[in-house]
């Protein structure tokens, strides 16, 4: 009885995948394509099998087969791992360096009981992935944004975030404090911590860490190679004139907005402020409005940097807005500011004899348009 329970179970957690991309595709996506339409007799534009994808039930069901296949296997291991005896026999993934030598039937409870931790810190990361994926594809599916890298990207989610949390649990094994470390910023705790404490604390705290890691897996990564020098130390190189402008300085964009955007292959401020507006409006959820506006605030960053706060204080939001900005203005902007008058004239300048600006300002006011109002007398 217990058995056919979890086999429901597993059946319940993994077939809201591939329902998911077949309701999504057979009564969502209709008005996708009419919205499309839409766009294109605005724009006048014919060759529609430039914004078509080529053989969309083969590339979705694709996806969405690997990662049912995945969900599979894993909600498996979540139901049945310790029944299956996974870890009772010596195996690196789950007990790393730590089973080298270990092989005698006296050294089985330690193979056992380290195996044990690992896979619970392995399944609590599935779990975490599978929970951001399920949220992902709720909000995507409202969007009508269920595209087949949005299947792939939880499916590399989901293996990316159960090897990292293996990662971090085997450091915790090894590394005196370092499970600590992952709850405190104290390092006077950190050295008082015996190996003992560590390894009690790894077990209270690994099983919640790993969660977490499934849910933000780049925060993990990002917080684990601070914690080695050959990967936090910068160059040190006073050439460098590159500012780093991350696509979060964009007003707007949440966590979600970031991936979806990473997918089409922005990365920053200066991906976002050059691409071609209209192709990525036909591969995006998004709304011209929206879009476009992201663009103009991106074109803002790349001209002011980290200086667009205080532009923002002072109403600017987008580089369009500061185009309308007289001499004058910018001589009165400029003593409230950090910025020079030189600098915000010559940017004025430089926007004014911008088309491009123009155009997608243009744009955003046609493709937003959803009726015509009759003009008063």
């Amino acid at each position: 009885m217990e058995n056919i329970i979890k086999i429901s179970l597993l059946i319940v957690f993994v077939i809201i995948i591939p329902v998911s991309a077949v309701l999504n595709y057979y009564s969502r996506s209709a008005q996708r394509h009419s919205e499309v339409k839409r766009y294109l007799s605005i724009l006048n534009i014919k060759k529609v099998e430039l914004f078509e994808l080529k053989h969309p039930v083969v590339s979705l069901s694709t996806a969405v087969a690997f990662v049912t296949l995945l969900s599979v296997c894993f909600w498996y291991l979540v139901l049945f791992g310790e029944e299956s005896g996974i870890t009772n026999s010596a195996n690196y993934l789950l007990g790393g360096a730590n089973n080298i030598g270990l092989a005698s039937a006296i050294d089985q409870e330690k193979i056992t009981a380290y195996q044990s931790g690992a896979l619970l810190t392995f399944n609590m990361a599935f779990l975490g992935a599978y929970l951001w994926g399920i949220q992902n594809i709720a909000r995507r599916y409202s969007m009508n944004d269920l595209i087949p890298a949005a299947y792939y990207n939880i499916g590399v989610r989901m293996i990316f975030s159960c090897l990292l949390a293996l990662v971090f649990y085997h450091l915790s094994k090894m590394i005196p404090g370092f499970s600590l470390s992952m709850v405190t910023d104290s390092s006077q705790a950190q050295g008082a911590v015996s190996k003992d404490l560590s390894d009690v604390s790894a077990q209270k705290f690994m099983p919640i860490i790993a969660f977490l890691l499934g849910m933000f897996p780049e925060r993990g990564i990002k917080w684990l190679t601070g914690k080695f020098s050959i990967f936090s130390k910068q160059i040190d190189n006073k050439d460098i004139s590159v500012r780093e402008l991350p696509i979060q300085m964009i007003e707007g964009i949440s966590t979600y907005d970031q991936i979806r955007l990473q997918e089409l292959g922005i990365d920053s401020c200066y991906d976002l402020a050059n691409i071609d507006c209209i192709p990525y409006l036909f591969k995006s959820p998004y709304t011209p409005r929206i879009l476009i506006n992201w663009i103009l605030q991106a074109k803002l960053c790349v001209y002011f940097g980290q200086n667009v706060k205080e532009l923002r204080d002072h109403g600017i939001h987008t580089i369009w807005q500061l185009k309308n900005y007289k001499a004058e203005d910018l001589k009165e902007l400029a003593k409230k500011t950090a910025l020079t008058e030189d600098m915000l004239l010559l940017v004025n300048q430089q926007v004014s004899e911008d088309k491009e600006i123009e155009r997608l300002i243009e744009a955003q006011l046609e493709l937003s348009k959803y009726w015509n109002k009759k003009e008063e007398n």
